[in-house]
């Protein structure tokens, strides 16, 4: 009897600038082309490091599925490149709280739990609320995508 089973691609580590990124800023990666593996689903793993002061005990970031239908046009305008980014209508996948100076936060996002189909071109956009920028080091920061499909073995 076959069994269905989940297989995975090779993780993408997402081209984006997360390094000195102001509070009350966004930023997106750049997009990542499904149309050739044609995955359905994903886990986003996304690890920021607030500013060494002024980081609010309330501070968060949140993590935005930027989605494109036909591989053109994205939600929000977003242009497909490593770019400035404010969400307006794109899919919140969820918030890291941010609370503490100096401090690496990592969450992994699995869109399946959320029910989420990946479109056709993706990117992921990082909004910080921390009530400061985020660390100045670009290797304290990073999103990682781990797609997925269903297989019969």
């Amino acid at each position: 009897m076959a069994s269905i089973k989940q297989a995975y691609e090779t993780a993408d580590t997402m081209t984006i600038t997360l390094a000195s990124l102001a509070n009350a800023a966004g930023r997106a990666g750049t997009a990542i082309d499904n149309t050739g593996n044609k995955d359905i689903t994903a886990k986003v793993f996304v690890k920021v490091k607030t500013g060494p002061s002024g980081v609010s005990t309330t501070g968060y970031v949140s993590v935005w599925l930027i989605g494109s239908a036909d591989g053109t046009n994205y939600d929000d305008g977003f242009g497909g490149t490593d770019a400035a980014y404010t969400p307006v209508n794109a899919r919140l996948l969820g918030y890291l709280s941010t609370t503490a100076n100096a401090t690496t936060y990592q969450k992994t996002f699995n869109l399946e739990d959320q029910g989420i189909e990946l479109p056709k071109k993706f990117s992921i956009g990082i909004y910080n609320n921390s009530g400061a920028a985020l660390d100045a080091t670009a290797s304290n920061h990073a999103v990682i995508i781990v797609r997925s499909y269903k297989t019969v073995v």
